[in-house]
């Protein structure tokens, strides 16, 4: 079902959303300057409201929070008790202003979180989420490389519905009967030709744009890192990473984790969470005995490139790269993956 909806009406759906619906969106909020991307959150006026710009946030958080109790323990004489971490989840949210990018991070960590492993919190938090996706009409900046990846600037899954902005109206195509039950709303009115036109050439201009900004070809990366493990190349880009693993907290489909206990001070209640960690940290791979197999910095750098073009493609038939530009956008020692991976493909 593809339906219109005008620009000026906007405001009405949003407040439908808002009686049914927790809404999560790309919001204004931390946004002091110019640089600054504000974050993906919890929206409850539409003032907050910031479908310009990708957030440097994903929506990743709501799905794999950080620092989530996975369950609780209690000490009463000699017995332990143990509770789950976190009630069933029954808060119905919804999505707003998800871009591709991360339409296809969710996806990636379905694969983890939903099929290689049935994990039983991001399981609810998923059944209980509509998404609303939003295509992009122009890149955030120079960082982004979506089509390098195909995942972007259009979708063609992973949403309920999909909006375009094509002007004075949002162009909204649905992708699940919960998107068509909401576009049965009276204000929402039928797209034209012309309409469609217009979706069509502001997807294609933004494509273009892409194309040329980002011209290398990663068609076979994963054999050509096959091949560079060892090569000195990755020598320069480790001499200038400081291992902050800023490119591991905003990436969206980062998945890694550590589990701390966390008890009184008495040590008769706790509880066990798991917080994200980063390959980049020095202690990330150091196991039981002291016995660190990844003990230098380049090899942890190294890893982290491995873990979106190699590793996934041979576990998952696809890699974990989405190409959203926000380790590159966020570097601290402005590193651009996308320069490694040109030096790969020509090494």
């Amino acid at each position: 079902m593809q339906k219109k909806l005008k620009k000026k009406d906007f405001k009405k759906f949003f407040q439908d959303l808002k009686e049914e619906y927790k809404i999560f969106a790309p919001t204004r909020k931390g946004t002091i300057t110019a640089y600054n991307f504000g974050t993906f959150d919890y929206v409850d006026d539409i003032k907050w409201l910031n479908l310009d710009r990708n957030p440097i946030s994903s929506p990743k958080k709501l799905f794999m929070p950080d620092g989530e109790a996975l369950f609780k323990f209690e000490k009463m004489g000699n017995e332990v008790i143990l509770k789950d971490g976190e009630p069933e989840w029954k808060e119905k949210r919804v999505l707003l202003g998800v871009r591709p990018c991360d339409l296809a991070a969710m996806a990636k960590f379905d694969k983890v979180f939903d099929e290689a492993y049935d994990d039983p919190y991001y399981r609810e938090r998923r059944k209980n989420t509509l998404i609303i996706g939003l295509t992009c009409n122009e890149m955030t900046d120079d960082s982004c490389f979506c089509n390098l990846t195909e995942t972007g600037p259009d979708s063609d899954s992973g949403y309920d519905l999909l909006m375009t902005d094509i002007g004075n109206s949002y162009f909204f195509k649905s992708g699940s009967p919960a998107g068509e039950r909401l576009l049965e709303k009276g204000y929402f009115t039928e797209v034209k030709p012309k309409d469609v036109q217009a979706r069509s050439r502001k997807i294609a201009k933004t494509t273009r744009d892409l194309k040329s900004n980002n011209k290398i070809d990663l068609s076979n990366i994963k054999e050509a890192l096959g091949k560079t493990y060892d090569s000195p190349l990755w020598d320069k880009y480790a001499k200038r990473c400081v291992t902050c693993g800023s490119c591991n907290m905003v990436c969206p489909t980062c998945h890694c984790f550590t589990i701390l206990d966390k008890a009184n001070v008495g040590k008769t209640e706790g509880r066990r969470v798991r917080i994200w960690d980063s390959c980049h940290y020095e202690k990330f791979a150091k196991m039981a005995g002291g016995f660190d197999i990844r003990p230098e910095k380049v090899s942890r750098l190294k890893h982290r490139l491995y873990d979106k073009f190699y590793y996934p493609v041979i576990t998952y038939g696809q890699g974990f790269c989405v190409g959203c530009g926000r380790c590159i956008r966020h570097c601290q020692s402005e590193i651009d993956i996308r320069e490694a991976l040109r030096e790969v493909a020509h090494e």
